[in-house]
């Protein structure tokens, strides 16, 4: 879920380049080699597992899990050590933990308004109301009361609900979510713990060059929002004065930053290496839906253009609560501007949160649409959340249709929890695993629901039954839709079969034979797969689990 504050989703050119220059030096390091629940019945037909190749070590693996079931910590332990491969489905500024914030908040000389619970950038004048941050730091009380302001802690306490809670949360902490004075910060400390938790692989989602495309949308021609036709004149209008420029611009931008924050990690050094060097990150350039007609379709424009000419940039996304007024109002309509520019752009890769809705959250009209249109119209190939599936027309068709395209789900326990208070027996989860739609486990905001991947691998274990074989499908699930390019690992994944040309080889035992070392060699997305599997082997074979 993506907020309307500009803090969480409006970067310039030069914040880009902060961040992605970061994210180049990190994967330049990452293509080496190298709370209580009764247990449920597994849903390991719905997964698919069953029909995975198994072996000794990972029935030893899934012995080891079930005899640990009735202890949450004992499966928290589990899922924390066992490679997860990639998450799809995150917002940096979200993804950063309160503390972080306030220090950097501290160092900066930021004041915190006590009456508006958000921190203040300099110069601001130090009052009892607005202390300093390195003053009310000094202060346990005062400090813990505003990390619970600025993420859904002790949401309980909260005084509003989670919905509401969690938004508030971005405005509070967005002055100093500025990726271009703490980008190396705060992609650092999410792609450590990625790194801590055996993720591999990140793709994480970014406005960029806002204020240019803002502005060159403001000039270009109306778009009437019950308009849903050709939208040919605007784009060639875009195209004509300007747009290219800020596509070239940001990549060059992008592109003078990575020696710089290559260094920052010391990725090249064989003992100084900061962890984050081992998690391959992509961006996902997003637009913010809830903006004007033109401004929608132009940051769209700018973002399928970029995805295009960016290696680094591997598809687009729309973002902002789904539930504003602009939003519902102008949904049908952003779908045919998706649609309108994947047709001219087909091989931009589309993800969008879609059916990040509930009952009495919006009129139920609203929830019968919105999944369909972004499959159908809007041709995505990953749907964020997608939580009100079963309330759409005919739901069950849809999954089959969602199954045969192979159209993923990105599912957010956690997220959907604290926002839509959709869990449990409530959450479409069991539906997607048994209708055979592709599932993957995302974090979301992991700062802001203060989880991490691992969570939400353990609550899909302790909730919903899932074994073992079904949370490794679920991990290979995450890099066989990844947005990475190139030819997959596998000749099938339902169930997972190997690709011919490794069909001989065993990851992680011996290197790769020479038809598997030049998939590996022209690939990304199967190099990823095999560190994956050679992950899983090392795993598997650890002393523990024996």
């Amino acid at each position: 879920m993506e907020n309307t504050t500009p803090g969480r989703g409006l970067r310039t050119a030069k914040l880009l380049g902060a961040l992605a220059a970061l994210i180049m030096s990190v994967n330049g390091c990452a293509t080496q080699s190298v709370e209580t629940g009764s247990a449920r019945p597994s849903l390991n037909r719905s997964v698919g597992s069953a029909t995975d190749a198994s072996s000794p070590a990972t029935d030893r693996a899934a012995a080891w899990f079930e005899a640990h079931r009735h202890r949450p910590p004992m499966l928290r332990a589990f899922v924390q050590r066992m490679p997860k491969g990639g998450d799809l489905h995150s917002h940096l500024s979200g993804a950063v933990y309160a503390e972080s914030y306030l220090e950097w908040a501290a160092e900066g000389n930021f004041c915190v308004d006590l009456a508006a619970q958000r921190l203040v950038p300099p110069p601001c004048k130090e009052s009892d109301q607005t202390p300093l941050a390195k003053t009310l730091m000094q202060k346990t009380a005062a400090r813990d009361a505003l990390i619970n302001k600025l993420s859904t802690r002790n949401l309980d306490f909260a005084g509003q609900s989670g919905h509401d809670q969690f938004f508030a949360s971005f405005g509070g902490f967005g002055a100093a979510s500025n990726p271009y004075e703490h980008g190396v910060e705060m992609l650092t400390e999410v792609a450590n713990r990625a790194a801590s938790q055996n993720i591999q692989y990140l793709e994480i989602m970014l406005t960029f060059e806002s204020d240019a495309v803002y502005e060159l949308a403001g000039k270009m021609p109306k778009i009437d929002p019950q308009d849903l036709g050709d939208f040919g004149k605007q784009r060639q209008w875009l195209l004509a004065n300007g747009l290219g420029t800020l596509v070239n611009r940001a990549r060059i931008d992008l592109n003078n930053r990575v020696r710089t924050y290559r260094e920052s990690l010391k990725c090249d050094s064989p003992t100084e290496a900061q962890p984050a060097c081992n998690v391959t990150v992509r961006l996902i350039a997003q637009t913010n839906r809830v903006s004007q007609p033109e401004q929608v379709f132009a940051q769209f424009a700018f973002a399928f253009e970029l995805a295009k000419a960016e290696p680094l940039v591997v598809g687009i996304n729309l973002v902002a609560p789904e539930d504003h007024t602009v939003a519902l109002r102008d949904y049908s309509l952003h779908m045919t501007m998706v649609g309108y520019l994947a047709s001219q752009l087909p091989e931009v890769k589309i993800s969008l949160h879609a059916g990040e809705l509930t009952m009495g959250l919006v009129r139920p009209e609203d929830l019968r649409f919105h999944i369909r249109q972004a499959v159908e119209i809007a041709k995505a190939r990953r749907i964020g959340h997608g939580v009100d599936i079963l309330h759409e027309d005919e739901p069950f068709e849809l999954m089959a249709k969602m199954k045969q395209r192979g159209v993923a789900v990105e599912i957010c326990l956690t997220s959907n929890d604290v926002i839509l208070n959709v869990k449990g027996a409530d959450h479409p989860l069991p539906d997607y695993l048994k209708a055979g739609v592709p599932v993957v486990l995302a974090s979301d905001d992991e700062g802001v629901a203060r989880i991490d991947l691992s969570n939400e691998f353990l609550r899909a274990a302790r909730d919903y039954g899932l074994t073992y074989p079904d949370l490794k499908r679920l991990a290979r699930n995450s890099l066989e839709y990844s947005f990475l390019p190139g030819e997959s690992l596998w000749r099938s994944n339902a169930p997972y079969i190997m690709a011919s040309a490794c069909s001989a080889d065993a990851p992680g035992t011996r290197p790769p034979s020479e038809s598997c070392d030049k998939l590996l060699g022209r690939s990304e997305r199967a190099l990823e797969q095999w560190r994956l599997e050679a992950a899983f082997i090392e795993f598997e074979n650890l002393s523990w689990l024996r």
